[in-house]
């Protein structure tokens, strides 16, 4: 039997493998406190999203963890007052994100 971490330093051998994988969006801690600074503001949620203009759609999908808009992700941080560098400097699709405003 193989442990996640063995098939993940096999799969990383394979260039074009590691190339795809290094595009991609995973989910980082800047979306997971997000997530939570929201559950938190519950009673606030859609005041939030009206507020800064985002698809409540858009936020069940990023709270599920199927989809995430990294710019939505910064602005909810910026709101709540969280750093947002990890977004901003360190997403892999944040500046393509910005491209598609």
């Amino acid at each position: 039997m193989l442990f996640f971490k063995e098939l993940l330093a096999e799969k990383f051998k394979d260039k074009p493998f590691l190339a795809l994988y290094n595009e991609e969006c995973h989910i980082c801690t800047a979306t997971m406190k997000v997530v939570v600074r929201m559950a938190q503001s519950a009673d606030a949620r859609e005041n939030i999203l009206v507020l800064l203009g985002i698809d409540p759609v858009d936020f069940e999908a990023l709270e599920a963890g199927d989809h995430c808009r990294p710019l939505q992700v910064a602005r909810l941080l910026n709101h709540f007052g969280m750093d947002e560098s990890e977004v901003t400097a360190r997403c892999p699709r944040y500046s393509r994100d910005l491209g598609n405003t």
